[in-house]
């Protein structure tokens, strides 16, 4: 079932923790409001939370790699970087 992680917007933001346990995928999708087609500055960095708490970048999502599919446990932030063009994340 399709879930939104990060609303639509254009300003800088960070979504709440997404765990995948072992065994476990999560499937991420950029989106703006029109629909599937987001612009040349929308961007949602990846990023997974080391043993102290720290996140760390380990991927991007921009207007050219929209979707990704997460198989490694762990806890996973997602950070959209403020731009022109309007971007949110969902996953299904």
């Amino acid at each position: 079932m399709p879930s939104e992680i990060l609303a639509v917007g254009t300003t800088a933001t960070n979504s709440g923790d997404q765990v995948v346990a072992a065994g476990s995928t999560l499937t991420v999708c950029l989106k703006d409001s029109a629909g599937p087609d987001v612009g040349v500055t929308a961007r949602v960095d990846i990023l997974l939370k080391d043993d102290a708490g720290q996140y760390f970048t380990v991927d991007t999502l921009d207007y050219r790699r929209r979707a990704v599919q997460l198989v490694a446990a762990g806890t996973y932030r997602f950070s959209r970087v403020a731009s022109v063009d309007a971007c949110g994340l969902f996953s299904g």
